[in-house]
């Protein structure tokens, strides 16, 4: 991912499955912990990430990946940030919402398919994705 650009959040709903862009959540503690999860076949760490809902806004199709992801509860900033990637994916762009986390729950739907780590942003930068590093890095600047 490369190229931030910051938008002023809109309600935005998917007209149809987009493939335009994928929604995530960059979840964050009081502690300045990031929440991260392996993706499905286990083998690296990234944000709860998912595609957008027909008739859903992205706000509320991004706290719903974040719960079934994650288990996350929390509250989602007023502002989005939004990625654009510089791989061959169908996917050209992340639009990334930060969490501040107020409750992790034990029993969440994807708990038997991903691992579920609280991280500092340090570890976290070593641990991701390298897609996943640019974004860590600017949110950081961002949220503390």
């Amino acid at each position: 991912m490369k190229r931030l650009k910051l938008l002023k959040s809109k309600p935005r709903v998917a007209s149809k499955k987009g493939t335009d862009y994928q929604l995530a959540v960059f979840a964050y503690t009081d502690a300045n912990r990031v929440v991260l999860v392996t993706c499905r076949n286990g083998t690296s760490w990234i944000l709860p990430k998912g595609n957008r809902a027909r008739k859903r806004s992205d706000r509320v199709q991004a706290k719903r990946e974040a719960f079934e992801e994650a288990g996350l509860q929390g509250s989602l900033n007023q502002r989005h940030f939004d990625f654009s990637s510089s791989s061959s994916e169908d996917c050209k762009m992340l639009r990334v919402f930060p969490m501040r986390v107020k409750k992790l729950l034990s029993n969440f739907p994807e708990r038997r398919e991903r691992r579920r780590i609280l991280v500092t942003f340090d570890r976290a930068e070593k641990i991701v994705k390298k897609e996943y590093l640019g974004i860590i890095r600017e949110m950081r600047k961002r949220i503390i």
